[in-house]
């Protein structure tokens, strides 16, 4: 089996894969008119043929500010509970979780923009 990629011939931007018993006897029918068929080619539909590789299409992010923060503090939520346990008191808690936990309760504060944002390491103890 072998892969072909039909391509926009303007756009160079795959349109259909279809895989076929033979790379030398491709049915015709597999281009319409404005395409072209990309033989022993690995892209995806939506992937641009560049030449050499297919680059994959990329996507803007639309979420607001407001949405970013808030997964943002889910993320930081769900991080700081995982490691909840060590704050119980018959455990001992290192510096580092110590300090690593603090720095997740200050990510909102410790930056104004949300795509800006590093979360901290979680340390080995």
């Amino acid at each position: 089996m072998a892969k072909v990629c039909i391509l926009n011939s303007t756009t160079n931007v795959v349109e259909n894969v279809v895989e076929v018993n033979d790379i030398n006897d491709i049915p015709s029918f597999l281009a319409q008119e404005g395409q072209v068929i990309a033989t022993d080619h690995t892209g995806v539909i939506g992937d641009t043929w560049n030449g050499s590789s297919y680059d994959a299409p990329v996507i803007p992010d639309t979420r607001t500010d407001e949405q970013k923060w808030s997964e943002i503090r889910l993320l930081r939520n769900e991080l700081l509970a995982k490691t909840d346990f060590y704050a119980l008191s018959d455990v001992t808690m290192t510096t580092e979780m110590a300090n690593y936990r603090q720095q997740l309760r200050d990510l909102p504060t410790s930056t104004s923009n949300p795509d800006d944002v590093i979360f901290p390491t979680k340390p080995t103890t």
